[in-house]
Parts: structure tokens; C-alpha cells; sequence
């Protein structure tokens, strides 16, 4: 029998462990299960959705086109390991992936949660980033979505990349489905910037990343989305200070000098061995 929104609210703070949410999805686990979380259109509880996600519609098509993007990226210790999708009873429909948990959430929570580890280890950080990338690249893949809100963090700051549902995959998904959140966009005029989906402007993503891993700071700090997108009219970039010892590496890949990620994880690890 279906429980009233009361009753439900009341379960699902007794059994399940709210970890984030989107308009698109809502990610949650068991209470006491800390091997994984479920990606889901909402909370399932003995045969019934509740809370369903706000915008969430083809959320079955999505969560299958997620799960083929992370077994065309198999086993790699810097991407998230998708344990499997979750059916509906009907054995056709997909309500969840069943992911692995990160035990210390999202990279930019974590950057605003702790203070900055030495400089050095964040280039570390920075270099499994764009080392990881290369990997995505050579197998084809666009990953649509580069952003600290995307990079999961474990233990002695291991990262892994997370949240694959828009990407681009050769054959089956030529095309993405999402856009970079706005404080990773390319400033100025779109007709300006590499079109969308390429590997130009996902190199541009990734020095973007590496300014809010080597600053230890969200790029263009606490801002309202108005004030944000004036700044990007006029063409203004995220801040890097002086002393960044790989501000000529961002600066680069934001002036699209570099033609792949690995080219980019050399350079870093260059700067990493001063």
C-alpha cells in the first residue's frame, strides 16, 4: 500500500541516507551500507517512488546510456566503479544506478569544507585529472561535464570521475546532452568559442579544473548567476594567482594551446618536480 508523503518522509529518514540532488536525479544510500549509493529518480521504497526528481523524464533511457558509458570506460582507479542498474520490477524500465560511494563526497565540497593541502599534492591531484582525461579521450569518449562537482574523493585525496550521463559516446551517443556548468564556459561570445562537444572546449573545462584544484578555490568565488554571466560577457577569466606555479598551464588551455590532456599531465608533471 502506498504510504501518504507524511509517512514517507518518515521511512526515509529511518532507512535511507539523502546524499545530494539535482533537478535530474537524487543520490542516496541504505543506512549502514557504505560500499555504495543509488543514483535515482527518487526514493524507492517497497515497490513505490516517492519524491520523484524534479525534471527527471526518460530518466530509464538515461541511467541505461550512463551505465554504457561507464562499461565502454571499464576499470580504471581514477573513474567511479557503476555497480549496475537498477530495474523496475517490470525488468525493462531503469529507476537507479547502483554506484560506488565516495566516502568524502564531491571535490568542491571538499575543497570548501578543508584547508589546502600542499601545493605539490594538488598537482598530483591535477594530474591523475588530466591523465584520467587522456583515458577518456582514447576510447572516444567526450565527457561533457568536466567540473570538481564531478570528481569524487576518497581517501588520501584519490580522485575519481563521476557522472557520465550526457557524455558523448562514438556510435551509440555521438552527441552530448548537457553543457558545462557556466563557471567552466569558454568567456565571451558563443560564436567565438570551439563548438560545443569538442575536444578543444573540454580542454578549456579541464584548465578550469586545474585553476579550482591548484587555487583551492570555486573558480570566480561566491557569485550570483547574474553577476556570473556579466563576467563571462566580458570576457573575464577565473582568478590565478601570481605565484600558481602552473598558471602558465591553465593559461594555455585556456588559449587553446594544448591538443590533448596528456600533453597537458606532462607539463604538469614538469612543474610538480621543481
Amino acid at each position: 500500500m502506498r504510504l501518504s508523503d507524511h509517512e514517507a518522509a518518515h521511512v526515509i529518514r529511518d532507512r535511507l541516507e539523502p546524499i545530494g540532488r539535482t533537478g535530474l536525479s537524487i543520490v542516496y544510500t541504505e543506512k549502514g551500507n557504505s560500499k555504495s549509493v543509488l543514483k535515482a529518480i527518487g526514493f524507492w521504497l517497497d515497490g513505490e517512488m516517492y519524491d520523484h526528481a524534479a525534471f527527471a523524464e526518460d530518466s530509464s533511457n538515461l541511467f541505461k546510456r550512463e551505465a554504457a558509458l561507464y562499461e565502454a570506460l571499464g576499470s580504471h582507479p581514477c573513474i567511479l566503479t557503476c555497480i549496475g542498474v537498477e530495474l523496475m520490477p517490470d525488468g525493462e524500465e531503469a529507476w537507479a544506478l547502483r554506484l560506488e560511494r565516495a566516502p568524502h563526497g564531491n571535490l568542491r565540497e571538499y575543497i570548501e569544507k578543508n584547508d589546502p593541502p600542499t601545493i605539490a599534492r594538488r598537482i598530483r591531484v591535477a594530474i591523475d585529472l588530466a591523465e584520467t582525461m587522456q583515458y577518456i579521450h582514447d576510447r572516444g569518449i567526450i565527457w561533457g561535464d568536466v567540473s570538481a562537482r564531478n570528481i569524487l574523493v576518497f581517501d588520501d585525496l584519490h580522485i575519481k570521475l563521476c557522472d557520465f550521463a550526457g557524455s558523448s559516446l562514438p556510435g551509440t551517443y555521438p552527441e552530448l546532452l548537457f553543457l558545462y556548468e557556466p563557471r567552466y564556459w569558454v568567456p565571451g561570445p558563443d560564436e567565438e568559442a570551439p563548438a560545443k562537444g569538442t575536444l578543444a572546449v573540454e580542454l578549456f573545462a579541464l584548465g578550469t579544473a586545474i585553476c579550482e584544484i591548484t587555487e583551492w578555490a570555486v573558480p570566480y568565488g561566491s557569485i550570483e548567476a547574474e553577476e556570473l554571466q556579466q563576467k563571462l560577457i566580458d570576457k573575464e577569466y577565473p582568478h590565478v594567482t601570481e605565484s600558481n606555479p602552473v598558471r602558465d598551464i591553465i593559461q594555455k588551455l585556456w588559449h587553446f594551446e594544448y591538443g590533448s590532456a596528456q600533453e597537458v599531465a606532462e607539463a604538469l608533471k614538469k612543474a610538480y618536480a621543481i
